[in-house]
């Protein structure tokens, strides 16, 4: 929420009138609350079918972001569609039978091995779970992070990414009538009070 509200001082200068009109009434503030809502759909949707749970980085990392004639909702997390959309597997296509992506080989990624690594930390290693976390075997440690890695990396391409669903609920047509009959709301009542004047 910090960098929307950054957002918003910008666009609208450094004038305290002017940025808490704009937030608490207007337009960009129908925007707003539209975003911020459709961000909550969607972490909901992700947290739950998440394995990680509340500690999912594209749940966290989802933003609105003013712009010119509207609102953004944008992440950092490159693989936002992937989650969404789901993957094809190399050998097993039913996972996510209508995505557009698909694996193509079993090869892994530096970034994607990096990523499952990352996942590990987060929530915990199978093979670490015996051990004391203790200088001496830090490089033991490294080592069964890295298979386990490998191996998570490797199950996924083979089985694919089943698809969360997330964005359609969040931001599809039934959330759209919701904007534009806020909106025209505002716009009727801006009019009205145009024509009162």
């Amino acid at each position: 929420m910090a960098s929307s509200a950054k957002d918003i001082g910008s666009k609208y200068g450094s004038s305290v009138d002017n940025f808490q009109t704009e937030l608490t009434s207007g337009i960009d503030k129908i925007y707003l609350d539209w975003a911020n809502t459709s961000i909550g759909i969607m972490r909901k949707i992700i947290t739950s079918k998440a394995r990680t749970r509340q500690a999912s980085t594209l749940a966290a990392d989802l933003v609105p972001k003013p712009i010119a004639n509207g609102i953004q909702i944008v992440t950092m997390q490159e693989y936002w569609d992937f989650v969404n959309q789901g993957v094809k597997g190399v050998f097993n296509k039913n996972k996510a039978p209508r995505s557009e992506y698909s694996f193509k080989n079993l090869g892994v990624s530096k970034d994607m091995l990096a990523s499952f690594k990352e996942y590990i930390a987060r929530t915990g290693s199978r093979g670490l779970k015996k051990q004391s976390l203790i200088r001496k075997n830090k490089k033991k440690q490294a080592d069964i992070i890295n298979k386990e890695a490998m191996q998570m990396a490797v199950a996924t391409k083979i089985g694919g990414i089943k698809p969360m669903n997330y964005v359609e609920p969040a931001v599809g047509q039934k959330r759209l009538k919701v904007l534009n009959r806020a909106l025209s709301k505002e716009i009727g009542t801006k009019i009205k009070l145009s024509i009162i004047k």
